[in-house]
């Protein structure tokens, strides 16, 4: 409230003065009070997180063991304080562990009571650990090599191509880890990846997916080579042999040839000769598989070539005996 001079009233000051050195004695004595209260000790139960060391030689851990212990500490307010709020890491040492058999270990966490302590502060003592014991799935370091298999897509330009097929380097990889992991493992992925309107030869790297976070690859990327050309279509009318024949039969067809149809490098047209492919109709495929057509295969065709195929893909037959 204010009088005809804009003056503040005298009552009102005096009971705003009275307000702010209520509230600061309040701050005070809380604050003296969470002091008091904070040097006290206490005993309570906080959760660490766990990282294991001095794994012994060639082994490595197969299973996913507990990951966090809960230790019933001894400390004073400040230092739990601390504990609760700010993320501790601990360091667990298998040098005691035991064997449960085959390759199954454990570790007594009482065991380690001692180092676990000596990475916190003086002031804090642990009682108590759980859980009280930790069970480890230990398996022998092994490496193999195992093929890289591709999982990239390519697209063209309009009368563009690979001339032979895309290469990798490496086209194979050293895996390293547990041998429980690696047996299960036979080949290691490419990451997806997509080459659109190529025109041109090219070398393009691409990572590769680990196939399991305790598997270590040998290379984290491969490149993918390829040789681009212009292409042309190319084909040929060509006999083909029936092979596993019965004896004393004789076998008509028709048609008596098919047409290969293929794409090539254009500056390589001119390099491939109708004899540089054979096909052959197995009569025993036909046979096993109950068919009544004849399947016809290229066996033998040049290198350079691409996108073969063969018209028709069934060949009628009929057989006469001798």
């Amino acid at each position: 409230m204010t009088d005809t001079n804009g003056k503040q009233n005298p009552e009102i000051k005096q009971n705003q003065k009275k307000l702010r050195v209520f509230l600061l004695f309040l701050i005070l004595s809380i604050l003296f009070w969470s002091l008091i209260k904070l040097s006290k000790e206490y005993i309570a139960d906080v959760e660490f997180d766990l990282v294991y060391s001095d794994i012994p030689n060639n082994k490595l851990i197969q299973n996913e063991p507990d990951q966090k212990v809960k230790l019933t500490l001894k400390t004073i307010g400040f230092k739990l304080l601390k504990y609760e709020f700010r993320k501790k890491f601990l360091d667990y040492s298998l040098t005691e562990i035991e064997r449960k058999g085959g390759s199954m270990y454990y570790s007594e966490t009482r065991s380690n009571i001692n180092y676990l302590q000596a990475q916190l502060s003086a002031e804090t003592v642990v009682l108590n650990v759980e859980p009280d014991t930790l069970f480890f799935d230990l398996g022998v370091k092994r490496s193999k090599k195992v093929p890289v298999v591709s999982q990239m897509e390519f697209s063209f330009k309009t009368g563009f191509n690979f001339v032979g097929n895309h290469t990798l380097s490496p086209a194979e990889v050293t895996i390293s880890g547990p041998e429980k992991v690696i047996d299960t493992i036979n080949e290691v992925l490419t990451s997806s990846f997509h080459l659109t309107d190529i025109s041109e030869s090219f070398e393009q790297s691409v990572s590769l997916e680990v196939p399991n976070e305790s598997i270590v690859l040998s290379e984290e990327s491969i490149m993918v080579i390829g040789v681009v050309d212009k292409i042309t279509d190319g084909s040929y009318n060509l006999p083909f042999e029936v092979i596993n024949l019965p004896r004393n039969v004789i076998i008509s067809t028709y048609p008596k040839k098919v047409k290969v149809v293929y794409q090539v490098a254009l500056k390589d047209y001119n390099k491939i000769p109708e004899n540089s492919f054979r096909i052959q109709c197995d009569y025993k495929q036909t046979q096993d598989n109950d068919l009544d057509y004849l399947i016809p295969k290229l066996v033998d065709m040049p290198e350079m070539i691409t996108n073969v195929k063969i018209v028709p893909n069934k060949v009628e037959f009929l057989l006469k005996k001798q």
